[in-house]
């Protein structure tokens, strides 16, 4: 971790990426004694180093030193001290849901008395921004994203097959006909998983979330993740009837309905790798590229494996991306907060994230230099070139409806003729959730 600091060091100031926080940094540094910053996150191994390695020479500069505390019970832990009236000093916290609890509970700095909000504005997409932001204050910083929706393919099978791959510029029936050239050629058009314990059901919540974006749009989407939308209306219905072109036809999946949800989501990638291989396409956010690497460590980005963004619908919303990232919070305004969350905010600390670990940065500024591969450089490329932005939106829902969606598309899966019961049980679950 050593080497990479070094190395990220040298490579930002090639680059010419310098730290944002300027003036607010030497007000913290010429104060008197040790300052120290209680950051709260989740993070662990691998992102707890790259995050070590990040703060490095900010602590170098500043003379502030930044604790890590690392918990995997984030959101209780976080309740806990709030009440307690000891909250962190800055946390990563889990996801919008709990950003939007607390900016309405007057718990969180609104980040315009902490953040250059000109820099910020220059750096950050006007749609990171509004996720950011609760009754028009920014609240939420968000970094590490990842994209969802991205449709994998192995370009060897194209290939053997004589077909052209799909481009970016696919439509959801250019999608289709893929599919049908596949069964032809007695490949399985997709091979799926969405067995996750607890968690079972969230990849297909993915699919649902980027087919109702591409139909609706993002107010409606919106409408949706509030529970101000009811299961039963035709917006949701035409969503579940276009997922099931593909997940209601076995002739569709690789393996079945049974094989579908039984199949763990890290290791449903594998029929497009197998020899030979026996399902077309798979559909996973820009993370799974590690599972992929994990499992067949000799395939090659690109050359083995490949990606296209998820296919236009509504001609409207073909640059639509749905994300996921981590949110930075703020508890406490002090000079040493304000000259480390501007830091968090600035490419430099971004650039961080980018190399270490593969994930996106928010700040569209970071140069795709310090991406570690060519298929991360298209994904961090989609995502600064998307004209909106919106968030996983079953991680936006509440918790209770959250989880009845995970369980409903397992449902959907096993029996797809229960979509009329399926969608009259989601309303139910929302008209008890959100009275």
């Amino acid at each position: 971790m050593k080497k990479l600091a070094m190395t990220l060091v040298m490579a930002l100031a090639v680059f010419g990426l310098v730290f944002a926080g300027g003036g607010t940094e030497k007000a913290a540094s010429g104060s008197s004694g040790q300052k120290t910053i209680n950051f709260l996150a989740v993070w662990g191994g691998q992102e707890a180093e790259v995050f070590r390695a990040m703060v490095k020479p900010f602590e170098e500069r500043t003379g502030i030193k930044v604790e890590l505390e690392a918990t995997r019970d984030l959101d209780a832990v976080i309740t806990t001290r709030v009440e307690a009236g000891n909250p962190p000093d800055v946390a990563g916290l889990p996801g919008p849901g709990k950003l939007v609890e607390l900016a309405k509970a007057g718990k969180l700095v609104d980040l315009s008395q902490v953040l250059d909000m000109n820099e910020f504005n220059k750096n950050y997409s006007a749609g990171w921004k509004d996720l950011g932001t609760v009754d028009g204050k920014l609240y939420g910083i968000f970094t590490k994203a990842a994209i969802k929706g991205l449709v994998w393919y192995n370009p060897k099978t194209f290939k053997a097959a004589g077909v052209n791959p799909p481009t970016n510029a696919w439509t959801w029936n250019d999608m289709m006909n893929y599919s049908k050239q596949a069964i032809d050629k007695g490949l399985a058009p997709w091979a799926i998983g969405v067995e996750s314990g607890a968690a079972s059901g969230w990849v297909g919540t993915d699919w649902l979330e980027n087919i109702f974006l591409r139909v609706n749009g993002p107010e409606k989407y919106k409408e949706w993740y509030e529970g101000k939308l009811a299961w039963t209306s035709p917006e949701v219905r035409k969503a579940w009837e276009i997922w099931g072109q593909i997940i209601a036809d076995s002739k569709m999946i690789y393996g079945g309905s049974k094989y579908v949800n039984s199949t763990n989501f890290g290791n449903a990638h594998e029929p497009l790798f197998s020899n030979p291989p026996k399902a077309l396409f798979h559909h996973q956010a820009s993370f799974i590229q590690s599972f992929i690497l994990n499992q067949f460590p000799s395939l090659k980005p690109v050359e083995d494996f490949d990606f296209v963004a998820f296919p236009s619908i509504d001609a409207k919303y073909a640059k639509a991306v749905e994300g996921a990232a981590d949110v930075i919070g703020v508890f406490k305004n002090t000079p040493e907060v304000r000259a480390f969350v501007n830091y968090l905010a600035s490419a430099e600390a971004q650039a961080y994230w980018a190399a270490g670990t593969g994930a996106l940065a928010t700040n569209k500024n970071v140069s795709l230099v310090f991406y570690p591969d060519a298929l991360t450089k298209r994904a961090a490329d989609i995502m600064n070139k998307a004209e909106i932005v919106v968030f996983d939106a079953s991680d936006m829902m509440k918790p209770e409806m959250n989880a009845a969606f995970w369980s409903a598309v397992v449902s959907y899966i096993e029996n797809p003729k229960n979509l009329d019961s399926i969608l009259a049980g989601l309303e139910k679950v929302r008209k008890d959730a959100y009275k």
